[in-house]
């Protein structure tokens, strides 16, 4: 799934790719570890082109210039057909490579499969006490269908396997699951009295629980290599294998369309029939959609079709009755690709659009200068607008449609503050000076005149601060219509028009992060006299921890969500335009961190950002591709 970063670059591709072919080889010839290896003698054929062409497979970085001669002398010293002692300084060689590259590994920017992929190598070659073999052998379908069959020549002392682990698992689950719950499930209330109960029972319940979810995420690739099965397969006729196994809780009988795997995370990745990947896994209850593919733009927003037709399925929580729509990557790009079109086209008419308001500000009809209000509070505060339906929650959130005056207003001589609880339960306050003075006007004109606007409405004393006439509270949407409005329209309470804007109101905390984002791009690239390194620029952008080496930094992500009154996750996720941070890496030649490209659903392998032109080049990871004889010699291990 592009979302669990399962693509790898060119160059690690290449990297685990040799380390993959090299793998039965190493565990021949580990004494310290009884590792069982089938069909060396094909392997011999390849590890005999290896030692010809000599690829010195860390690259030409300077960094791994050591365990690149490390690995010169590998090839020297291999003898592909010897065993033992005749391969022990090839041994030493080879493992002194990895070792030298593991501590240079920050040099590679590694991130998602290739950090983990790095560390299980190292752990392996280094022959710790602590391997992980079967991981590695899931993620050979990452570097590609063709070394899959080599990492499973190989088996650990023992005879361990994920299908002979997952039913010893299994069994202690169940056990520790009646010892918790009784004969009760994992319902929410369950929960919370088996730890009020006794914390650490429960607390081994759940670790039982995630050994069992990885080891059957194992089995599940070890099933879809076993079988020779291609990228994708048919979700019937895996849920048929799936529940033979006893893991038919993974895959729902009811979803429809097509299932691949993934090495971490969710091990299932979904597909409509077309190939297109959902967004997420349908878990639990799912339900599809009937009328999926059915276009009918939405007259308001020209994202959704008014018939829902561009969901693929719905599925129910695990707890509760909320059911959750899913969309394909591609439609969610699609979706992202307008909305930032949208604020690209707001940022062209945002000063037309606040004269207008400050205008409307100015009227004699209530219909008028509230709404001009509100959408110029929002403006200068990033406010969101708000629902009724958030009102009404067990946790009751607000925004500016909903806003109390008793509840949520104060107005004092010098300011007016506005404090109240938003969205994700993060707490808001905006105060706006309000000073009596030729030069708080001059200085902070919007301001002091949207905070004398808001401290007449507050005196009011109506149970909305934002209201009609008749004390009735403005509804989003006529918010958004006086927002969008481009001429005057009497007949729905618009005798002078509106904002003239092409987009609703929400779209201006879009417009305002992408801004603030830009701005402190260019800053932090004016201030830099040399190319920072690349642990500088993430902390820039995301912000570290203190620790008692290093000072902490608050990002500029961390910024923006406490202007936006929102988490930095979803800030990253959906509030700044995708381009411009996935710019602010590219500028330095640097790869963007997990959690963007998690977010934007980018795949290393195939984007390229919405970025004119080709990505840029990154010299230091170039790698000789002319590799037709080892080709060739896998092929015969892999048929």
């Amino acid at each position: 799934m592009a979302n669990q970063l399962t693509s790898l670059t060119k160059f690690t591709e290449n990297l685990f790719r040799y380390a993959y072919m090299l793998f039965p080889w190493f565990a021949m010839n580990f004494t310290e570890r009884k590792y069982k290896v089938s069909q060396y003698d094909k392997v011999i054929e390849i590890l005999e082109v290896l030692k010809k062409d000599r690829h010195l497979f860390f690259g030409d970085n300077g960094e791994f210039e050591e365990a690149n001669a490390e690995l010169s002398l590998f090839y020297d010293t291999l003898e592909p057909g010897g065993k033992g002692q005749a391969n022990a300084d090839a041994m030493d060689h080879y493992r002194q490579a990895w070792k030298l590259a593991y501590s240079k590994r920050a040099v590679l920017q590694l991130r998602g499969h290739e950090s983990k992929m790095m560390t299980y190598f190292h752990e392996v070659l280094s022959g710790g006490e602590h391997i992980h073999l079967a991981e590695l052998q899931s993620m050979a379908r990452v570097v590609g269908k063709d070394v899959i069959r080599i990492a499973r020549l190989v088996t650990l002392p023992g005879g361990w396997t994920p299908k002979e682990a997952l039913t010893e698992s299994a069994a202690n689950l169940e056990k520790l699951k009646t010892k918790v719950f009784g004969d009760g499930d994992g319902t929410p209330e369950n929960i919370i009295d088996a730890r009020k109960k006794d914390i650490e029972e429960y607390q081994r319940y759940q670790q039982a629980l995630r050994d069992y979810k990885h080891i059957a995420s194992l089995r599940i690739i070890e099933i879809f290599d076993a079988k020779d099965w291609d990228t994708v397969i048919d979700s019937a006729t895996l849920h048929k294998t799936l529940v033979k196994e006893g893991l038919g809780e993974f895959l729902p009988a009811t979803f429809r369309g097509r299932v691949g795997v993934q090495p971490s995370g969710y091990p299932l990745t979904f597909y409509t029939y077309s190939g297109l990947e959902l967004e997420a896994p349908p878990l639990n209850e799912v339900v599809m959609n009937p009328n999926y593919g059915l276009a009918e733009k939405d007259k308001d927003y020209k994202t959704h079709p008014v018939s829902d037709g561009a969901y693929y399925c719905e599925m129910k929580a695990v707890a509760g009755e909320t059911w959750t729509k899913l969309y394909t990557l591609e439609y969610k790009r699609r979706a992202r690709k307008q909305k930032y079109e949208s604020v690209a086209k707001l940022g062209k008419q945002i000063e037309g659009v606040r004269t207008r308001m400050l205008k409307h500000l100015k009227s004699s009809d209530r219909g008028t200068w509230v709404r001009a209000l509100m959408c110029l509070f929002i403006d200068h505060t990033c406010a969101r607008i708000g629902n009724t339906a958030s009102t009404k929650n067990a946790k009751k959130t607000y925004g500016v449609t909903t806003l109390l005056t008793k509840k949520h207003a104060k107005v004092h001589d010098d300011r007016v503050v506005i404090s109240y609880r938003g969205k994700h339960d993060q707490p808001q306050k905006h105060t706006l000076l309000r000073y009596r003075t030729r030069d708080t006007v001059k200085k902070k004109p919007v301001e002091y005149a949207i905070a004398e606007k808001l401290a007449i409405l507050i005196e009011e004393k109506n149970e909305h601060i934002f209201t009609h006439e008749n004390g009735k509270p403005f509804t989003p949407q006529s918010v958004n219509e006086y927002f969008r409005a481009t001429k005057a329209d009497p007949e729905n309470g618009l005798p002078e028009g509106g904002a003239g804007s092409s987009c609703t109101v929400h779209t201006l905390r879009n417009y305002h992060a992408t801004e603030m984002f830009r701005k402190f791009a260019d800053y932090y690239a004016a201030k830099q006299k040399r190319a920072p390194a690349y642990p500088d620029v993430v902390a820039a952008y995301q912000g570290r921890s203190k620790t008692k080496t290093r000072s902490g930094i608050k990002g500029i992500i961390e910024k923006i969500a406490k202007m936006l009154g929102n988490t930095p996750a979803i800030c990253r996720k959906s509030y700044i335009e995708p381009r411009d941070q996935l710019l602010f890496f590219k500028r330095w030649d640097y790869r963007p961190p997990d959690g963007l490209i998690h977010d934007l659903f980018v795949d290393e392998a195939f984007d390229t950002y919405g970025l004119d032109g080709k990505p840029t080049s990154r010299k230091r990871f170039k790698f000789d591709d002319d590799r037709g004889q080892i080709s060739q010699m896998r092929q015969k291990v892999t048929k």
